[in-house]
């Protein structure tokens, strides 16, 4: 065979060959291309997923944020609130000096140009006449009635010092705190008057309401009073740690007051 008889005859099988290599080439083209859509694809779905996560934890944040503010303003109220209870309960809080000792009283309720206040029967027990001090000022008070039983006492004051309004003018007035709630303790501690602490009522009876409000001596006779301001009893006792007692304010219907 001659070289051009070779060549002829090598022709076909040549381009057969180019044809071969072009459809692989394609072929491989297509799957290169398809391979990179794909992929493509899959990015861009996890991107949308990721997208999708990142707004839903970014309404999550704004909703603790919306939730801590809305706490932090519950709080700021709360203790405005108090500040406020306090300083309207202040007025009406007197150091009871009675002979050696020092207690608390409270401007309970008035009568015919009187004021009747509520003390521990221990402060002012063997006195008949007892000293009231409120913001330097000082008046005189007669021991009207007493409870040795309940601890509790009544001071008789001829008129009203201004400010001093009454904390339970009438018997239904009277707050019934339960555990879990709390309350307030305003008194004189070691002749210290304006002192005002706070805690959580742990234990209710019928005869003792105890609480977790720090109290010390010379708070003794000094009122307990709930967050709507209501007089729910009378400081009587502390036994250490923070666990001090109030005589329920009803108790004094037994003894010092008509209810």
């Amino acid at each position: 065979m001659s070289y051009d008889d070779w060549s002829d005859a090598a022709a076909p099988a040549g381009r057969r060959l180019v044809l071969c290599l072009g459809v692989l080439a394609l072929a491989g083209f297509g799957l290169s291309s398809f391979a990179l859509l794909h992929q493509h694809g899959l990015v861009a779905g996890e991107r949308n997923e990721r997208r999708s996560e990142v707004t839903q934890l970014r309404q999550r944040v704004d909703a603790l944020q919306a939730r801590d503010a809305s706490l932090t303003g519950r709080l700021n109220r709360r203790e405005a609130g108090t500040a406020r209870l306090a300083a309207r309960v202040l007025r009406s809080v007197f150091t009871v000096e009675a002979g050696p000792r020092l207690g608390s009283a409270f401007a309970a309720w008035s009568d015919d140009g009187a004021t009747y206040l509520v003390t521990a029967n221990h402060v002012v027990a063997g006195e008949s006449q007892v000293t009231l001090v409120r913001r330097g000022g000082s008046w005189s008070g007669a021991v009207q009635a007493t409870d040795r039983r309940d601890d509790l006492a009544l001071i008789r004051m001829d008129g009203h010092p201004v400010g001093a309004d009454p904390l339970w003018s009438r018997p239904r007035d009277a707050g019934r705190p339960r555990p879990g709630d709390q309350v307030m303790l305003v008194g004189s501690p070691f002749g210290l008057a304006g002192t005002v602490t706070t805690g959580v009522v742990s234990r209710v009876s019928t005869k003792l309401i105890q609480t977790d409000a720090a109290a010390n001596p010379g708070n003794s006779g000094g009122p307990a009073v709930d967050a709507q301001g209501r007089i729910v009893g009378v400081l009587v006792a502390g036994g250490g740690e923070n666990i001090n007692f109030a005589v329920p304010i009803l108790r004094a219907c037994i003894r010092l007051r008509s209810c």
